[in-house]
């Protein structure tokens, strides 16, 4: 066969073979030098960005946790060298090949909470990729772009807000002039398969998908332009159902296990070519990770939505208007506010604690001003200190958007001579 086939290897469930037949030699050897060639380029542009971002930030060490529960080898020792290349530290949390879900659930989500670790990737294989396991992963720290949300993103086209999979940004980066050509997915299924689709048909490609035993497979083989197998083509289907000049791309999730056997015919560096590039985006998504992390840290202007205010003729009493009134939810201010969901510890809806993880965060941001009310001889009406610090927390926030909140006590009466009221802005 004349078409081109790609035997590619690469983390989380990309590996590329050649499913059909034997690539000439010359075809494998053009891919190779093109995926390396895009390989090198990405890389060395996360690691000028992270130096970058570290030139700015001296004490930034930015972290990716990749968790597998499956032996291979090869993987670890890929991220491990393009990481130590890029300037990234990285972390392999090896579970047992028999974890169940929950085992690998738990360990997503004691990393979750690590304020350490800023990218979280899965090495799993095919049978625990399930929807359970990749949403488990925190948005903010999904390098891999796999979870509902990160999805969605990708759908609707939020270009600065998402991350593409690195197996399909591989696929993508390989596969030239799609415009009218038919891509026909084979087996592939979930996040990868929703990914793949709405990059194809970006790039002007008509789309379809089936699996290898769906009725028709033959017609639909030889009407596409292009092929992409979610995994290894039975002995059933034959090469003779593609028509000559089909391009193959395999997306095996056994390549790089131990338990494959690789054909002798297929040069290993030729793998480890272009397994690189798949290795190379998932970086360089760490680096756009790290900076987007950065952001969040930094000081700015609280996003605060205020309630509706309902004025009142006459004025009810002030019993009347705290009853009135449905307090926002607590875990949506913080949001505003700018904490994190690992800062902070509801307790219902309207409470919450928050972590002294958060000071060690902010440690690098400029002090506000700390203003004491106290002492104030409060009007016929009741009007003292609650509702001065009350009324100057409203006006500083909502009226002069300078951002404050207000901490009301009852201490002692004597030695402090009533003070009741802080404000910190």
């Amino acid at each position: 066969m004349r078409g081109e086939v790609l035997r590619l290897c690469f983390p989380m469930r990309l590996c590329l073979s050649l499913p059909f037949a034997a690539a000439p030699y010359r075809a494998l050897s053009g891919w190779q030098a093109a995926s390396g060639q895009a390989a090198r380029k990405i890389t060395e542009n996360a690691r000028k960005s992270l130096a970058s971002l570290k030139r700015e930030h001296p004490r930034l060490e930015p972290m990716l946790a990749i968790i597998q529960a499956h032996n291979a080898p090869l993987v670890q020792e890929m991220n491990k060298n393009f990481a130590e290349e890029v300037g990234l530290r990285v972390i392999n949390v090896c579970l047992p090949e028999d974890s169940s879900k929950d085992e690998i659930v738990n360990e997503i989500l004691r990393l979750n909470e690590d304020p350490n670790v800023q990218g979280l990737a899965l090495d799993l294989p095919e049978s625990l990729c399930s929807s359970k396991i990749l949403n488990a992963v925190k948005p903010e720290k999904d390098v891999d772009g796999l979870s509902d949300i990160n999805l969605g993103r990708l759908v609707r086209g939020e270009d600065s807000d998402y991350f593409v999979s690195p197996t399909a940004g591989a696929v993508m980066e390989l596969l030239e002039d799609l415009d009218g050509k038919t891509v026909l997915l084979v087996g592939i299924n979930g996040a990868l398969g929703s990914s793949l689709q709405c990059l194809l048909q970006r790039r002007g490609a008509i789309t379809a998908s089936c699996l290898w035993k769906s009725p028709g497979l033959q017609s639909k083989l030889h009407h596409a332009d292009v092929v992409v197998a979610g995994s290894p083509k039975p002995d059933s289907v034959p090469k003779s159902w593609l028509k000559p000049g089909t391009t193959i791309i395999n997306c095996s999730p056994d390549l790089l296990s131990e338990k494959h056997s690789y054909d002798q015919k297929n040069s290993n560096t030729t793998e480890n070519a272009v397994c690189s590039l798949a290795v190379a985006m998932r970086m360089q998504n760490m680096v756009k990770n790290t900076e987007r992390w950065i952001q969040s840290q930094q000081l700015r202007k609280w996003d605060l939505h205020c309630l509706k205010l309902q004025p009142l003729s006459p004025v009810p009493s002030d019993i009347e208007i705290s009853r009135a009134q449905s307090p926002k939810a607590v875990d949506v201010l913080a949001k505003e506010i700018g904490l994190l969901t690992d800062e902070i510890e509801i307790y219902g809806q309207t409470k919450a604690k928050v972590r002294l993880s958060l000071l060690e965060r902010l440690k690098d941001q400029p002090d506000g001003k700390y203003v004491l009310v106290a002492g104030i001889t409060p009007t016929p009406l009741g009007e003292g200190k609650s509702t001065v610090t009350i009324g100057l927390v409203q006006a500083l926030t909502a009226h002069l958007k300078i951002n404050s909140f207000a901490c009301l006590r009852q201490p002692s009466q004597g030695p402090t001579f009533g003070v009741k009221a802080e404000i910190c802005a």
